[in-house]
């Protein structure tokens, strides 16, 4: 039956309307386990060149992946939690890599300002105030040891040592001795 050329029109675009609904239907329904590669191997492609910001996104979308996985996990093949695992583990190894390689930066940047600060403070030490110092308690312990009345010190000394029972001491510091060696 010959169709006048106004229905042809309607007829395609009908067909044309029809496969584009299919199309979409079936764009729709790509899994969480491919949706899920396709977002690592995203990633990994560009995240070498990620800021804070970009990480930050970079986590919420894994994070509402992982959450609509851990939904859906018992209805998975064995085949899709498997891929599903690797790519998870994926993930995490470029989220550890990036965390180490910044970490390794900030100790960079601590290691190369040691000597700076290090020429800082040598540049603050003031030699002549510590040489003052310094002279001073050397002065200082002169005098005391000046001050020191020594005969004094020896006769309290020797008094000490008379009233120690000097045999009962030696043999206690022999039993400690003989202990520590185990015997």
């Amino acid at each position: 039956m010959y169709k006048k050329p106004k229905d042809m029109k309607k007829t395609t675009l009908a067909t044309l309307f029809a496969a584009l609904v299919i199309s979409v239907g079936c764009a729709t329904t790509v899994s969480l386990p491919d949706r899920l590669d396709k977002f690592v191997e995203k990633t990994e492609k560009e995240y070498k060149n990620y800021t804070e910001e970009d990480w930050e996104k970079s986590r919420a979308e894994y994070d509402a992946l992982v959450a609509e996985m851990k939904e859906n996990y018992d209805s998975y093949t064995t085949s899709e939690k498997v891929r599903t695992m690797q790519a998870i583990g994926r993930y995490s190894t470029m989220v550890l890599g990036s965390e180490i390689s910044n970490a390794s930066d900030a100790v960079g940047d601590v290691l190369q300002q040691i000597p700076e600060t290090i020429n800082g403070i040598i540049n603050d030490i003031d030699t002549a105030s510590l040489r003052k110092s310094v002279e001073g308690i050397k002065n200082g312990i002169e005098g005391l040891v000046e001050s020191i009345d020594t005969a004094k010190i020896r006769k309290s000394i020797e008094s000490i040592t008379e009233n120690i029972d000097t045999a009962k001491l030696r043999e206690k510091i022999e039993a400690i001795v003989k202990i520590l060696e185990g015997e």
